[in-house]
C-alpha cells in the first residue's frame, strides 16, 4: 500500500515522521558490475553508479506558501530558476544569508514556535531540479537514488510525481526510484525545506545552513541484489587467529542464486566461504584468518572482504568492503584494545570549509586525517553528527579511533527561556521514533568500520527513556562496541545506564582527578576539553599527565579541530575570514565559531603544535641531564620503538657540540635508561635536544618525519651577555625639557618631567617613537574576555599609560667611568594606589633597565607586568634566544625550546579570527631586531629571562578591531619586554581562568632587568 504525503504535516508538526518511500537503513558501499572494478575502488566512477554531483537549476522561495506547487513536473517552465553546485550549501552559493548560532535556535526573534512545530512563514523553501537520461543498459534494472546528507528535510519528486520525503541532516536517504522512471529523460526534483521539526535535534554549536551538501547519485541494480552487508571481526581469545562472519541480506532473492565471500590480503586469497542464497534472502557467512594482523591507530592493518552474488549462470554483482581485526572490552573499568589500555588522544571535529561550508572534497579530509596522524591526535570524535562516508574509510585506512555521534542535539530546549518550550526528546513519547531512527541510521551505515569503537548518542540533549531505549538498542544490536553519552550530567533524570563510559567536558583537571579517585569502576573520557578559542590551549599537560598516572583516564578530545570561519569580502573588496553576525545574521553568537587548533584556511595554529608534543608516544625524563642519564618509556600499545630512529645533540652558545644517532628496542609500556656521551666542560647554557624520527614509510608519513621531541637544560641563564661598562666618560646635559646623557655615538635623554626615558639615538637613528612606559594590560583574548578580565581587572587596562610620575634622580658619580644611574618612580592611578620604580643604567654600549612593582593586594590580578616601547617599523628581522619558534606563554610551552631562532618581525602576528594577544614569546635571554640600517638588541640583565612580545599593533588597536582587516594602517612596532604574563588559559572559554600558579596576583613583588643596545 502507497505511504500516504501530506506535504505539510512532515516537516511543520509530525516529529514521529522521519521518513516516507525510503528504503531500509543499510551499511554504506558501493555495488559493481565486474570483480576487477570492485578490487580497484572505482567508487562513484563504477558503472553501476551515476554521479548527479554538478550543475543543479535552483530558486529560493521566502516559505512553504511561496513555492509553486508543479515546480518539479516536466512541464513546468522554470525560467525563473538558475543554477546551483550541488553538493554545496545555498547560502553559499548566494541565496539567503549564512547564519552562526550556538545554544539558541535560528529562529528565535523571528517567529514564536516550540517543539514540535517548524517555523512557517520565515521557513525558506529552495526547489532543486536536475535530467538525467536512462543508460540503456539501466533499462533492465532496478534504479535507486541516494542522497548523501540533505538539510534539513525534503520531499522527492520524480518526473512530477511526488514519491518520498526524509529528513535527518546528516543521514543518508534511499529511494527505489524504478516505476518512476521513464525510457530516455528522466527529471529530479527536490523540495528542500530550510527547517523541520527535526531541526529541534539539530542544534549544534556551528553554521546553521541549508541544501544538498553531500554526494547525490543513482545506482543500478538487478533485480536480485545484495541489500545489506553486517561485518564482525574479531580476533580469537589468543590474538592469533582472526574470525570474521558476515550477516548478509538479499533482496528479492530467486532460487539458485549463491553468495560468495573472499578475504584478501594484498591480492592473496586468506579466507572464503560460498553459501546458497535462501527463500528468505538472509545469509551468514563465516572465514577464519590464521595469524591475522589486528586493527589499531597504530597499525590499521586491512582486509578486502569481496562478495559476489551470482546466479542465473553468472555473476549479478560485487560488494567489497573493508575489514580490520579488532576487539574492544571493559575489563576492571578499563577499556582495553586488543587487550591493551586504550589512551583517546583525541580532537573533536566539525565538518567544515572556509570556502565550501559543510561540503568537504575527500582531498581534504585526507588533509585532516594527515594533519591529526602528524600532531599525534589518535582519536576524532565526529560532533555531533555522522560525517561522510568518505571520512570513515579515511580513518580504517589511515588508523584513526572514532566516537561516532549521532545527529542529536537540542541544547536550546535544555536551557529555553522560551514560555511553553519542553525539553526534547526526553522520555516524551512522540519524540522516539526520531531518536530510533537517527540512532538506527548512525549505526546501520557505519557499522562495519573498524575505526568506529563507540557509538554516541548525542550531544547536550538531556536524558530520558528515548536515550535509554537509543542505547539499550544498540547494545543489543552491535554488543562489539559500547555507547557513550555525556550529556546525563547535571540533568534532572540523570541516568548513567544510558551510557557505558564516564563522560565530562570542560572539568578542571582538578575535578577530573578527584572524580577519578571516587569512580574507578568505569572509563573515563573527557569528550570536550581545551577549547581552543582564539589564543588559547594553556595548562593542557595538567590533563594529559592523568593518560599515565590515572588508568580509568582513557581519553580526552580538544574542542575542536578547525575555526568555523567564511572566507568572504567586505564592502571594499576586502578578503576577510567572517563569524556570526558578519553576514547580518540574527541571532548569532559572533566569533565563538573560531575555536579551531587549525585557523579557517587549514593551516595550523600555534596550538596544534602544543598539542602535538603533549599527545606524543614516547616519554623522556632526565635523571642526570648534565651527564646525559635520561630515561625513555615507549607509550604506544603495539609499536617496539625498534621502528624509530633516535638523534640527540647537545648545543651550547647556539652552537652544536656532539651529537649521534642511534636505535634500540623498546616494547610497548616499558621504560630503559640511556646514557649519552655529553661534553661536560662547557660552563655555557647547554640544551640537550632529542628527536624521533620513522624509519620507514606508513600510510601516513614518509621515512624521516619527526613524532616525538624532547628537550633538558643545563647552566640556565649561562649566556654571554653584550654590554661592558666602557671607561669612556659620559656628559650630562640639562635643557629646559629634557635631561641628555650623551656618550661617544650614543645620546639618551629623559623626560624632567618625568623621569621616562623617552630618546634613543646613535649614529643618527632614532629608536624609540615615544617614551618607554611600564605595561599592565594585554589586549583580551578570548578566554579573557569569557572570564570577564576587562571588567575585572580593568583598573590596569590604562595604568601604564596613566602613571603618575615622582621627581626622578639622577646618580652621576660614575659618570666619568661611563655610567649614569636614572631612577623614575611612578604611581598607578588606583584604589588603592601602587607604586614602582625604573632605574635606568646608561653606558656607552647601552641602556640597563630595572622595573621594579608591588601592587597593592588589595587590587585584582594582573594581566602582565613589564613596560613597553614604540620603535618604528624599519626592523624587518628578529633574532632571540628564548623559547620558540613559535608563540608561546607561560603555560603554553610544552612545544617551545629554548634556541637561537631567526625570523622574519611580519611572521610574529598570528592571524586569530578576532585579534587579540598574540605573538609573545617566554624565557627569552636576549632578542635582536634587524633593520637595514640599525637593529636593536634586548637582552636579560638578571638572574631571570623576559618574554618578548613585538607586533605592529598596540593592545589597545587589537582590542579595537573585530577582524584582522579592521586593523589601522602603522609604520609603528611595539615592543613589550615582560617580567612575566599570565597564561592564556583555556580551561573553557566562558569563565575559566588561567591555572593558578600561571595568575599574577597583587601584593607580590614584580621584578624585571634588561638592557637596550642601540647598534
Amino acid at each position: 500500500m502507497e505511504e500516504i504525503i501530506d506535504g505539510y504535516a512532515e516537516w511543520q508538526n509530525r516529529p514521529d515522521i522521519t521518513g516516507i518511500g525510503r528504503m531500509p537503513d543499510r551499511a554504506s558501499f558501493i555495488r559493481y558490475a565486474e570483480e576487477q572494478e570492485a578490487l580497484s575502488g572505482a567508487g562513484l566512477a563504477s558503472a553501476r553508479c551515476m554521479s548527479l554531483n554538478g550543475k543543479w537549476r535552483f530558486r529560493l522561495y521566502p516559505n512553504h506558501f511561496k513555492r509553486p506547487e508543479g515546480f518539479a513536473d516536466p512541464a513546468f517552465r522554470a525560467s525563473g530558476f538558475n543554477t546551483i553546485e550541488v553538493p554545496g550549501s545555498w547560502q553559499l552559493q548566494g541565496y539567503g544569508a549564512p547564519q552562526y548560532c550556538n545554544v539558541q535556535y535560528p529562529w528565535e526573534g523571528h517567529e514564536d514556535v516550540v517543539p514540535p512545530y517548524a517555523p512557517v512563514e520565515t521557513n525558506p523553501v529552495g526547489c532543486y531540479l536536475k535530467s538525467f537520461p536512462l543508460p540503456m543498459a539501466w533499462e533492465e534494472k532496478r534504479v535507486f537514488l541516494r542522497l548523501e546528507g540533505v538539510e534539513s528535510a525534503f520531499y522527492l519528486y520524480i518526473n512530477g510525481k511526488r514519491i518520498g520525503y526524509a529528513e535527518n541532516s546528516f543521514g543518508p536517504s534511499e529511494f527505489e526510484l524504478t516505476p518512476y522512471l521513464q525510457p530516455g529523460k528522466n527529471l529530479i526534483g527536490l523540495e528542500v525545506y530550510r527547517w523541520c521539526t527535526g531541526s529541534w535535534l539539530e542544534d549544534q554549536d556551528f553554521w546553521r545552513f541549508a541544501g544538498i551538501f553531500r554526494d547525490v547519485y543513482l545506482y543500478a541494480a538487478n533485480e536480485s541484489f545484495l541489500a545489506d552487508v553486517s561485518l564482525s571481526a574479531l580476533p580469537d581469545a589468543a590474538y592469533q587467529n582472526g574470525e570474521l562472519t558476515a550477516d548478509l541480506r538479499v533482496d528479492t532473492p530467486r532460487p539458485g542464486q549463491r553468495l560468495e565471500m573472499t578475504v584478501l590480503d594484498g591480492g592473496k586469497i586468506v579466507g572464503y566461504d560460498s553459501v546458497d542464497v535462501p527463500e528468505d534472502g538472509a545469509v551468514s557467512m563465516h572465514a577464519t584468518i590464521a595469524q591475522a594482523k589486528l586493527w589499531s591507530a597504530e597499525k590499521p592493518y586491512l582486509y578486502t572482504v569481496l562478495f559476489a552474488l551470482s546466479g542465473d549462470g553468472g555473476a549479478l554483482e560485487y560488494v567489497p568492503l573493508k575489514a580490520g581485526f579488532r576487539q574492544l572490552e571493559i575489563r576492571g573499568g578499563i577499556l582495553l584494545l586488543n587487550g591493551r589500555r586504550l589512551v583517546l588522544k583525541g580532537v573533536n571535529r566539525h565538518e567544515f570549509s572556509c570556502v565550501n561550508g559543510r561540503s568537504l572534497t575527500r582531498e581534504t579530509m585526507v588533509q585532516d586525517a594527515l594533519l591529526m596522524k602528524a600532531n599525534n591526535i589518535n582519536a576524532v570524535r565526529t560532533s555531533h553528527y555522522p560525517n561522510h562516508p568518505d571520512w570513515y574509510d579515511i580513518c580504517d585506512e589511515y588508523g584513526l579511533y572514532v566516537i561516532d555521534e549521532n545527529n542529536l542535539e537540542s541544547h536550546g530546549t535544555q536551557e529555553s527561556t522560551i514560555p511553553g518550550c519542553p525539553a526534547v526528546p526526553g522520555s516524551l513519547p512522540e519524540w522516539e521514533n526520531v531518536c530510533m531512527s537517527r540512532i538506527r541510521s548512525l549505526y546501520e551505515r557505519d557499522k562495519n568500520h573498524a575505526c568506529v569503537i563507540l557509538w554516541s548518542l548525542g550531544n547536550e540533549s538531556g536524558g530520558g527513556e528515548n536515550f535509554q531505549k537509543m542505547h539499550d538498542w544498540l547494545r543489543e544490536r552491535d554488543p562489539s562496541r559500547y555507547v557513550h553519552y555525556e550529556s546525563v550530567w547535571g540533568n534532572p533524570e540523570k541516568d548513567l545506564s544510558v551510557t557505558d563510559v564516564y563522560s565530562m567536558m570542560y572539568a578542571s583537571p582538578e575535578r577530573v582527578e578527584e572524580f577519578l579517585h571516587a569512580h574507578p569502576d568505569r572509563p573515563f573520557l573527557l569528550c570536550e576539553y581545551a577549547h581552543a578559542m582564539g589564543n588559547s590551549c594553556g595548562g593542557v599537560g595538567q590533563y594529559t599527565r592523568l593518560f599515565d598516572e590515572e588508568p580509568h583516564m582513557q581519553g580526552a578530545f580538544v574542542w575542536d579541530f578547525i575555526d568555523q570561519a567564511i572566507l568572504t569580502k567586505d564592502g571594499q573588496g576586502r578578503e576577510y575570514l567572517a563569524y556570526g553576525g558578519d553576514f547580518g545574521d540574527e541571532p548569532n553568537d559572533g566569533n565563538f565559531c573560531g575555536d579551531g587548533l587549525l585557523f579557517a584556511d587549514r593551516t595550523p595554529s600555534p596550538k596544534l603544535a602544543e598539542i602535538r608534543r603533549l599527545y606524543q608516544n614516547i616519554s623522556f625524563r632526565a635523571l642526570d641531564a648534565e651527564r646525559g642519564t635520561i630515561e625513555i618509556g615507549n607509550h604506544f600499545l603495539f609499536t617496539d620503538l625498534s621502528e624509530f630512529e633516535f638523534r640527540w645533540e647537545q648545543v651550547c652558545g647556539g652552537e652544536f657540540l656532539r651529537g649521534a644517532t642511534f636505535y634500540f628496542a623498546l616494547a610497548p609500556g616499558k621504560v630503559r635508561l640511556l646514557e649519552l656521551e655529553l661534553n661536560r666542560i662547557c660552563r655555557r647554557e647547554c640544551y640537550l635536544n632529542l628527536s624521533v624520527f620513522l624509519r620507514k614509510d606508513t600510510p601516513w608519513a614518509k621515512a624521516g618525519t619527526e613524532i616525538a621531541r624532547a628537550q633538558f637544560v643545563s647552566n640556565s641563564m649561562a649566556f654571554e651577555r653584550m654590554l661592558k661598562r666602557p671607561d669612556a666618560p659620559l656628559t650630562i646635559l640639562e635643557s629646559y625639557g629634557t635631561l641628555s646623557i650623551q656618550g661617544e655615538s650614543l645620546c639618551v635623554r629623559f623626560s624632567r618631567r618625568t623621569g621616562q626615558l623617552v630618546s634613543i639615538r646613535r649614529g643618527g637613528q632614532e629608536y624609540l617613537k615615544a617614551p618607554l612606559r611600564p605595561s599592565f594590560w594585554r589586549a583580551s583574548t578570548d578566554n579573557d574576555r569569557g572570564n570577564r578580565t576587562p571588567v575585572r581587572c580593568a583598573v590596569w587596562r590604562f595604568a601604564g599609560q596613566n602613571c603618575a610620575y615622582a621627581p626622578y634622580t639622577v646618580e652621576a658619580q660614575d659618570a666619568p667611568r661611563g655610567a649614569v644611574r636614572v631612577t623614575s618612580r611612578f604611581t598607578v592611578p588606583s584604589e588603592p594606589e601602587s607604586h614602582g620604580t625604573l632605574t635606568y643604567t646608561v653606558t656607552q654600549v647601552g641602556i640597563q633597565v630595572e622595573m621594579q612593582f608591588l601592587p597593592d593586594g588589595r587590587l585584582p590580578e594582573l594581566p602582565e607586568v613589564g613596560v613597553c616601547f614604540e620603535t618604528d617599523s624599519r626592523y624587518e628581522t628578529l633574532s632571540f634566544l628564548g623559547r620558540g619558534p613559535l608563540e608561546n606563554y607561560s603555560d603554553r610551552k610544552a612545544a617551545a625550546e629554548l634556541g637561537l631562532y631567526r625570523i622574519p618581525v611580519e611572521s610574529l602576528y598570528v592571524p586569530y579570527l578576532r585579534p587579540q594577544e598574540n605573538g609573545a614569546r617566554t624565557d627569552v635571554r636576549f632578542a635582536l631586531l634587524e633593520g637595514e640600517k640599525s637593529s636593536l638588541r634586548i637582552e636579560s640583565a638578571g638572574e631571570e629571562p623576559f618574554t618578548l612580545s613585538i607586533c605592529r599593533w598596540s593592545p589597545e588597536e587589537l582590542e579595537a578591531a573585530a577582524h584582522a582587516k579592521d586593523l589601522p594602517e602603522s609604520g609603528r612596532m611595539f615592543v613589550r619586554v615582560l617580567a612575566r604574563q599570565m597564561g592564556v588559559g583555556g580551561d573553557d572559554s566562558w569563565g575559566a581562568l588561567p591555572q593558578e600558579k600561571h595568575r599574577l596576583f597583587s601584593g607580590r613583588p614584580y621584578s624585571l632587568r634588561f638592557t637596550l643596545i642601540p647598534e
